[in-house]
């Protein structure tokens, strides 16, 4: 065999051990909670999905509830549109999170109730300059 078959061989060898690697690893995940699927709350209740999930919408106002024994427990109204999906979360929360907060939260839907081990609220727009004019940088500070 001469070497410009020989290699041709090595390079189409490496390219399909690459290929199985990342379809072994896409199949079978070391970590099953980082497999959490973006889903709406009308597919959620709709097909009654039980599988982890992420779901997104705001926080109804006046319905987040703090318990008094253990103040990381935490239960609230996640809307997104029109529907509105009871959530439980024992965690730290985040300190943005407040009636009318954009959020994120995994967890997964048990008998009308959606369990939530992370919650991750969209920064306030007061934190967020525009980055394309840079008259709106404030580099006064970083000078001190």
């Amino acid at each position: 065999m001469n070497s410009n078959k020989k290699f041709f061989l090595m390079i189409i060898g490496i390219i399909g051990v690459v290929i199985f690697w990342i379809g072994w690893v896409s199949m079978n995940p070391a970590d099953e909670k980082a497999m959490a699927t973006f889903v709406s709350v009308d597919e959620l209740l709709e097909d009654n999905i039980t599988h982890r999930t992420k779901l997104g919408g705001l926080v109804k106002d006046g319905s987040i509830v703090i318990s008094e024994t253990n103040h990381l427990d935490c239960s609230f109204v996640l809307k997104e549109g029109d529907l509105e999906l009871n959530i439980k979360y024992d965690r730290t929360r985040p300190d943005l999170f407040k009636d009318g907060a954009e959020v994120i939260v995994t967890g997964q839907y048990v008998n009308g109730v959606f369990y939530a081990d992370e919650l991750q609220t969209k920064c306030a727009s007061r934190y967020e300059g525009d980055l394309r004019d840079e008259n709106s940088y404030n580099l006064s500070e970083i000078d001190s």
